[in-house]
Parts: C-alpha cells; structure tokens; sequence
C-alpha cells in the first residue's frame, strides 16, 4: 500500500457523518470488499453433518470435592440464607463451584 493510496483513503472517508450517509457506508464496502473473505460453512462443505451435543455426566475427583467443599464452606451463611444473601453474592459462590469442577489442575 503506497502513501499515495493511504492519503486518498483519508481524503474519501474523513468524514465523521460517514455512518449517517448511506452512500458512505456503501463506498467504504466497495473498497474493502476485495480484501475480506466471509464465507459460511454450509456454503463451502455440503456433506457436513449437522453438529451434535453429547453430555456425559462424570463424577468429581477427590481434589474437586475438597475444593468444592471448602468453597461451599467458607460461604455457609449464605447459601443459607442466614447471612446477606444478595443475587450477586450467590452468583460468585456459583461461578466458583464451577471454577471448581472444571479447572484442569483438579482432574486425576
């Protein structure tokens, strides 16, 4: 890309109305057109299947169930609902359950 190409781009699209004006906006996709490649999928490969979602349930190892615990200790009066059980509390309680039962350093 030269500097002399660069400047016209500027001199096209300084503009700070360029989202309000329609033809603008379609100048600009024009121009930028031939550098990007959007394509779908379905579009490419035909004889894809369809995704499919399999769950399996598997039990928490020994570490999972010490940090699981510990964490559901230490905010006992919450989960509760003797201490402050405000929405936001109990959704960090959760998110680190998760954190629990997910991280990779907790697996056997």
């Amino acid at each position: 890309v030269s500097t002399q190409s660069t400047g016209d781009f500027d001199e096209w699209f300084n503009s700070n109305d360029c989202l309000e004006d329609g033809s603008m906006v379609q100048k600009l996709h024009n121009v930028l057109r031939p550098f990007l490649l959007r394509r779908l999928k379905s579009d490419v490969e035909k004889s894809l299947l369809p995704k499919k979602e399999v769950k399996i349930w598997v039990g928490m190892s020994k570490m999972q169930r010490e940090w699981y615990t510990k964490v559901l200790m230490k905010d006992i009066d919450t989960i509760n609902g003797a201490g402050n059980t405000n929405k936001t509390r109990l959704l960090n309680i959760l998110m680190q359950l998760r954190k629990c039962t997910n991280h990779p350093y907790l697996f056997d």
